[in-house]
């Protein structure tokens, strides 16, 4: 028989025990390694004590017929086997075995048998008579299922609700029915032998004290694990942050965490920020102190550390250990910074040559007028374009392109001083602002240390990748008073230096912009020349030299405007090359040539000069061939002249243009031999059908031998590889005797004739032999 109030507490103080020890168990769970031996410890003690006490409680709820007492020594032995079995329990199931919950069952189950037959071992007064052990292995089996039951279904550490009661339940229903259960299979006889037994005074007292212990026991626990979170989760989640954080007490740093170190980059020996003026750590940008009030985020530098790296940071106010703190949370901005400084860079400069582009240039030629306005100063503007840039990339290809600019680029920096902004716009064209500096000299020492760098750099008479350059100079204020007109002066300088040789220096002045005016208004006039019927041709004829008989002529194009004359070719020709009109004026040429030439004598052929830019077209032969056939004209009466040029910009299209022609019958003239810059491979790599030298040579050569030599020596080339030589320019009867002696099949120049535009008029147009003596008369 139990008293009901005595056994009610137990069962309470049970089912209050493995609440908190389940508690702990999640807490093993959820916290770090080196803290899980502690909370493991505790949790032993706690359930060992439950169980322990349960089951003496209820040893004192038993009501017998005659005097109860303990052996103080076996019962706490039985609490240590209680406290000893329940810290092998917890600590397997903290660990990750599967079928875990099964032996921690089982282990329980052990437990709770040792410490309860220990505790019937060690009650004085009562003798077990008889036992029903049927009964006690059925009430085992029970509460081991109720064991391992309670052990499958632990809940998570984070789960919520009534999920999280009852494994504690179990085990306690495991607990109470293998005690009940064993009470209720033993009989007991009265030991006359005990003289005396525990009062009622003394049962109340120790149940009072177990009641005090156990709740003491449970409710520390339950304590110490909510602080323990707590101040575990708060720290975390300090530590978890992206920020550094940190709280201030009278300007120092009263308490961090790791990331606050991290971001102020201090060194191995200070990794700590406790104690440290917060001034000798930031030093703000807007140059308030750090702890200043402020509405928004502020950045800084490092006091110590990486100077490029910048923080952001926010100051607020808290109560932290009872005293009014500052709580300042600081962010590291230098990744960030770097990408926008990289954005910005990129937007601002040339990403091939890293020099300023055409934006960032603008900006800094504003700034240098407006200081030199205010100064009453000087600014110049050279503007500078490589010569022969074009060939190289269509030789070389345009990574060959690449790396020459990059050589320019370094050139111009290395000749710039620091106050100087050089900037790449485009293409091969470049732009230096020179500013605080004695103006026109400093602008030609720059000009000329430029081109002698140039001349150390690049060998363009050994090197096909070798560029020159062109440089035009204008003046602020003399030359112009805005950004935009001191550029466009300087561009027309530019072309001034390009017009005159290439590889010169120019300086603006305002007859140069009456010249660029006067050529735009002829690329504008010459755009509608054909429709106007302003084009004419003219016919020069090319003779043979031994016999003087004419066999062919070459047509030359002409321009008569009412208004600005006749404008001679070497003026209208690169206008119309640079504006792609002589692509329409190529072909009117093309078309007019083959149309007259069909009424001449049979065998008297027609030569045409073709442009590289008519030649960089894929169609070309097509519309030759077209043409020819538009117009009746044979093949092998039309003569195609193309200087060496042409194999310059895309050899393999160049070459199959060239092969489309020749067998299509159509001849190929190479026209001023001796001035490229391949030209005996040109020679070895297509059967041309003509040699043309080149007039400079033929206009020299009375007076220089050297020019002579080469004469002779290109008409024995062509004697040798069976190619017939033509002499262009000859204009008097001893360049015309000196050319034949020396080998050249043919020849062209005033000498022979002069063009004319109606071939039907001249003595020559039979082609009958005309000897010299007729034509010195002539």
């Amino acid at each position: 028989m139990h008293d009901p109030v005595t056994a009610g507490l137990a069962i309470v103080i049970s089912i209050a025990s493995m609440q908190v020890v389940f508690l702990l168990q999640r807490r093993v769970a959820e916290c770090a390694v080196q803290r899980q031996p502690l909370w493991l410890v505790t949790g032993a003690v706690v359930g060992g004590m439950g169980i322990w006490s349960t089951h003496f409680l209820a040893m004192l709820a038993y009501r017998s017929a005659g005097p109860l007492d303990f052996d103080w020594t076996m019962t706490l032995m039985s609490a240590l086997i209680a406290v000893a079995g329940m810290f092998e329990v917890l600590t397997l199931l903290a660990r990750p075995e599967r079928g875990k919950a099964l032996l921690a069952g089982l282990l329980l189950a052990a437990t709770v048998a040792a410490m309860h037959f220990m505790g019937m071992w060690s009650m004085k007064g009562l003798i077990r008579h008889s036992y029903d052990y049927s009964l006690l292995l059925v009430a085992v089996a029970i509460s081991t299922v109720l064991f391992v039951s309670a052990f499958r279904i632990v809940p998570a550490p984070f789960a919520r609700g009534p999920a999280r009661c009852l494994p504690g339940l179990l085990v306690v229903a495991g607990i109470t029915l293998m005690h009940f259960a064993d009470m209720a299979a033993a009989t007991f006889m009265v030991d006359a032998s005990v003289a005396h037994a525990v009062d009622e005074t003394s049962r109340l007292v120790l149940v009072g004290a177990l009641c005090a212990v156990s709740t003491l026991l449970a409710s520390g626990s339950v304590a110490a694990v909510f602080i323990d979170r707590h101040l575990t989760d708060l720290r975390g989640l300090q530590e978890a942050s992206i920020e550094g954080l940190a709280i201030v007490r009278d300007n120092r740093v009263i308490d961090a965490n790791s990331r606050f170190a991290e971001v102020l980059a201090l060194d191995a020996g200070a990794t700590r920020a406790e104690g440290r003026d917060l001034d000798s750590l930031l030093q703000p940008l807007d140059a308030a102190p750090v702890l200043a009030p402020r509405e928004r985020t502020a950045e800084a530098r490092l006091m110590a550390g990486p100077a490029e790296r910048i923080v952001e940071f926010a100051v607020r106010t808290v109560e932290y250990r009872g005293r009014p703190c500052q709580v300042i949370a600081v962010r590291d901005l230098t990744a960030s910074h770097q990408a926008k400084q990289r954005i910005e860079h990129l937007a601002s400069h040339d990403a091939l040559t890293n020099l300023a582009n055409r934006t960032l240039l603008e900006q800094r030629l504003c700034q240098a007028i407006t200081v030199a306005g205010e100064a009453r100063a000087s600014v110049a503007v050279l503007a500078l374009d490589l010569d022969r840039f074009k060939a190289v990339n269509d030789m070389h290809g345009h990574s060959a392109g690449d790396d020459v600019l990059r050589r320019v680029a370094r050139i111009l920096r290395d000749c710039a001083n620091d106050h100087d902004s050089v900037a790449r716009i485009g293409g091969d064209e470049f732009v230096i602002v020179q500013s605080a500096q004695s103006q026109p000299k400093a602008a030609d020492q720059l000009a000329r240390a430029i081109q002698k760098a140039f001349r150390r750099e690049f060998n363009t008479q050994a090197n096909s990748l070798a560029v020159g350059v062109s440089i035009g100079i204008a003046l602020f204020p003399d030359d112009a008073q805005t950004p935009e007109t001191l550029r466009h002066c300087a561009d027309i300088a530019l072309y001034r230096a390009k017009s005159e040789g290439r590889g010169t220096v120019a300086h603006y002045s305002a007859e140069m912009d009456q010249d660029l005016q006067q050529r735009r208004r002829i690329e504008a006039e010459l755009r509608l020349a054909i429709r106007r019927k302003q084009l004419r041709l003219n016919f020069q004829p090319l003779v043979k030299t031994e016999s003087g008989a004419v066999v062919g002529y070459e047509a030359l194009l002409r321009w008569r405007h009412p208004e600005l004359g006749e404008v001679p070719p070497s003026t209208f020709i690169p206008i119309a090359e640079e504006s792609n009109a002589i692509l329409s004026i190529g072909e009117w040429v093309l078309r007019q040539a083959c149309r007259t030439a069909v009424s001449w004598p049979d065998g008297c052929s027609v030569a045409v000069n073709v442009s590289a830019i008519q030649f960089a077209r894929a169609n070309f032969a097509d519309k030759v061939f077209d043409i020819l056939r538009e117009t009746g004209l044979e093949p092998e009466r039309l003569e195609i002249e193309v200087t060496e040029t042409v194999l310059l910009q895309d050899e393999a299209q160049s070459r199959a243009i060239l092969n489309q022609l020749k067998a299509g019958g159509v001849r190929i003239v190479i026209d001023d031999f001796g001035t490229g810059y391949s030209s005996l491979s040109n020679l070895r790599t297509f059967q041309f059908d003509k040699i043309k030298i080149d007039r400079s040579f033929i206009a020299t050569m009375e007076t220089d031998r050297h020019a002579r030599a080469i004469v002779r020596s290109v008409a024995d080339l062509g004697r040798n590889i069976n190619v017939p030589v033509l002499a262009e320019g000859v204009e008097t009867a001893a360049q015309g005797e000196m050319i034949r002696a020396d080998g050249c099949t043919h020849a062209q120049g005033y000498y022979y004739g002069r063009p004319v535009e109606d071939i039907a008029a001249a003595a020559h147009t039979s082609g009958s032999v005309i000897s010299l003596a007729e034509r010195r008369s002539a």
